[in-house]
């Protein structure tokens, strides 16, 4: 799976997750943050001078640092080192395996698959503004829901 930090900038970097590691984090949130964390800091994303990052999926993938302490991010890269998405460089520093995660020019990528990509981006639904449920809804039929729907 790829996500460009930017969307709107053709010279942005993507993440590329493999799908299994992607899935295999799915359950374990702070170990993705982690991650992806490092795998932006290994890229030399993360310092004043770095390109912005408005994906939102990464956005939300990177939550969790916030409210994780130092020895808990500490015990997620031991986690991620067992399960074989970090390497140990040294005592202190680890490498990302390659295989994981990258993060690579978007130009790097092959170019049918950017033609691709950006149709498809061009072709997909723009989320609309969210609809009230309506009060014949089965959350507002519940229990103590009266005779008029609610």
């Amino acid at each position: 799976m790829y996500m460009e930090l930017e969307p709107t900038d053709a010279d942005t970097l993507v993440v590329s997750w493999h799908t299994e590691a992607l899935e295999a984090l799915a359950a374990y949130p702070y170990e993705a943050a982690v991650l992806l964390w490092l795998a932006l800091k290994q890229a030399e994303v993360l310092r004043p001078a770095s390109p912005k990052i408005s994906n939102f999926g990464l956005a939300l993938i990177f939550v969790p640092l916030d409210f994780l302490t130092v020895g808990e991010v500490l015990e997620s890269v031991e986690r991620l080192t067992v399960r074989g998405f970090l390497e140990r460089a040294d005592e202190d520093s680890v490498w990302i395996n390659p295989i994981a995660m990258r993060v690579i020019d978007r130009r790097n990528l092959p170019a049918r698959f950017r033609v691709d990509w950006k149709a498809a981006k061009a072709s997909a639904p723009v989320p609309g503004p969210l609809q009230c449920p309506s009060r014949r809804h089965p959350l507002y039929d519940g229990p103590h829901a009266t005779s008029s729907g609610g």
